[in-house]
């Protein structure tokens, strides 16, 4: 897992074409007119990426670093994504932030058979470094897997499989690719990028939108955009290093695809469910409002559909407003906090589910239901003024196309109920 699964929550598609055994490489000529594993060094150290899977963990890719010794006649894939539901304390650390991962190595083969499996595209970019920057990387992730130093605390965006591929190999070159992309500007968001990867999950893209705070929405570099192992590749291929000449090469002398695949590329961008999402709360506000009008009409039925409505609602509401301030005051999930939805999504509704049983009587209801329903409905309704603010444009259109509507005709039915008669 690389990305996100935290936030949020598998299929497989078993459809290879084809494998490229890692031999293949050493008799392959790069684009940058090197022969990969001819230059007489005992190491060849390549970055390895596979395409996106179907588990939601899956969804965000996966990388490692391959080094192949010689001398030793091994093929040992390292990487930083492990991790276990069986290990002890999961969910505690889920529901913490501070889930533990940790890094290992294994055979490549055994990683492209896995991959083969789920008919995920695999591939590996030979890296044009020196034999002392190859022994260096070496030493560090034979280090790096000791025991003692394999756990680390997992970030899905700032400390994954993906940055600790990054920064292994940025640490023996010396910090040339944080020069290179850590001022370079991507034009796009963690949000942009998560929902995007979710498209096809539109449950855990939901999940996103509603956990995911202001943090989220800002515009990230290169450098921090390289948390994603397909967009590392791509990076990567762009840099040129010093060669012991003193001249600029590619870091990248070559490229081969170990693994193909049948599955659909990743989407290029976040589906637009704003209006569709828009359209279903003004359906359900809609259906709201009507119930309350029956109500008013006569109907005990009406106002006993109307209380369940309400009470539903308003409980979903406030549970998910309460996950947000307990999360924002009490885990180390540091980008859930400044979260707009906390005004969609308040704790204050769980007082309107209480307050609403009487509705499945077919009672009226009370003040205090009316009361605390229009409070929540101007909460909703002020939210959006925030975002004429200066770094309040948290983009949650779908939770407020929802939330707002729904507010506001709850808030309505209430009152309209309330009313004495004639």
């Amino acid at each position: 897992m690389c990305l996100a699964g935290r936030a949020v929550l598998a299929l497989t598609l078993a459809l290879t074409l084809g494998v490229a055994r890692p031999e293949a490489l050493t008799a392959r000529q790069g684009s940058g007119g090197a022969d990969t594993g001819t230059r007489g060094d005992p190491l060849t150290v390549f970055l390895v990426t596979a395409a996106p899977g179907d588990a939601v963990w899956e969804r965000f890719g996966h990388n490692g670093i391959w080094i192949r010794d010689e001398a030793r006649g091994e093929d040992r894939f390292w990487e930083w994504g492990l991790f276990s539901f069986r290990q002890e304390g999961f969910l505690a650390r889920l529901a913490r932030g501070t889930m533990r991962y940790w890094m290992g190595g294994r055979p490549l083969d055994d990683m492209l058979s896995v991959y083969r499996a789920q008919g995920r595209a695999v591939w590996a970019q030979e890296l044009a470094l020196t034999p002392a920057q190859e022994r260096a990387l070496d030493a560090f992730v034979r280090t790096n897997a000791l025991p003692e130093n394999a756990q680390y605390v997992y970030h899905y965006y700032l400390d994954n499989c993906s940055t600790r591929a990054r920064d292994a190999l940025d640490r023996v070159l010396e910090g040339a690719l944080e020069r290179a992309f850590a001022g370079q500007s991507t034009g796009v968001t963690w949000r942009w990028h998560t929902r995007r990867l979710l498209r096809d999950a539109p449950l855990a893209e939901a999940g996103v939108q509603v956990v995911l705070g202001n943090p989220g929405d800002r515009e990230i570099t290169a450098w921090e955009e390289m948390f994603l192992p397909m967009r590392m590749r791509a990076h990567l291929a762009t840099v040129r290093i010093p060669g012991p000449d003193g001249a600029l090469r590619p870091l990248v002398a070559h490229e081969v695809q170990l693994l193909e695949s049948r599955r659909p590329p990743e989407p290029a961008a976040p589906a637009a469910r704003v209006l569709p999402v828009l359209a279903l709360g003004l359906l359900a506000g809609l259906v709201v409002a009507g119930l309350a009008g029956w109500g008013a009409a006569g109907s005990r039925t009406a106002i006993r559909l109307l209380g369940g409505a309400v009470l539903a609602w308003s409980l979903m509401a406030g549970l998910l407003g309460l996950v947000l301030v307990v999360a924002w005051a009490l885990t180390d999930h540091d980008f859930w906090r400044w979260n707009e939805n906390l005004l969609q999504l308040s704790p204050l509704s769980l007082a309107a589910a209480a307050l609403a049983f009487p509705l499945l009587a077919g009672r009226q209801p009370g003040r205090a239901l009316v009361r605390v329903l229009t409070a929540v409905a101007w909460l909703s309704a002020g939210a959006l003024l925030l975002k004429l603010l200066p770094g309040l444009g948290q983009q949650n259109w779908e939770v407020v196309a929802v939330a707002l509507p729904l507010h506001f005709a709850a808030a309505w039915g209430a009152r309209r109920l309330a009313r004495p008669s004639g």
